[in-house]
């Protein structure tokens, strides 16, 4: 039952996201000012989902707010999205450069132009990416995205035990 008004509520979050503003009736552009809304938005979500399970619920941590921001960039500017960096960094690797301490539960990742919950919908709709989300080791939340010019944007999320 629990489990069922979390996923109304992701819903009802999803169909709110999907009323904002495009520029010329393209993809929307993400504003400065709407980023702690992404974010807030985001971990509220995920955390929303994991209250359904009985899992603990996530906290935001800036070192790894700070290494999807970085990998966000960089695979954009590698035109692809996976989880190495250009300098072959892993996940793991770049948490520690931005000075996570505690152990690196997973990241996921996206390409497109979807909205923030969309991408989240879709990363609970497959097996990987939904465990990530789930660990049950689960303690932080990083979230973050790129933009280009065309609209695209890089979306890296990181769970940290």
């Amino acid at each position: 039952m629990m489990i069922r008004h979390c996923f109304a509520a992701l819903a009802i979050l999803l169909a709110v996201a999907s009323c904002s503003s495009t520029e010329g009736g393209g993809t929307p552009r993400i504003s400065d000012a709407d980023a702690d809304e992404i974010l807030t938005r985001q971990l509220d979500a995920v955390n929303a989902v994991r209250e359904g399970e009985g899992l603990t619920p996530l906290r935001y941590s800036a070192e790894l707010n700070a290494a999807a921001e970085t990998h966000a960039r960089d695979m954009a500017v590698q035109g692809r999205a996976w989880h190495f960096g250009s300098d072959l960094t892993s996940p793991r690797e770049r948490a520690f450069r931005a000075g996570y301490q505690a152990e690196l539960g997973g990241e996921n990742i996206a390409e497109g132009t979807d909205s923030d919950l969309a991408v989240l919908r879709s990363w609970l709709d497959f097996a990987d990416t939904r465990e990530v989300i789930m660990d049950p080791e689960g303690r932080g939340f990083g979230f973050a995205w790129y933009q280009e010019e065309s609209g695209k944007i890089w979306w890296v999320q990181l769970i940290g035990k």
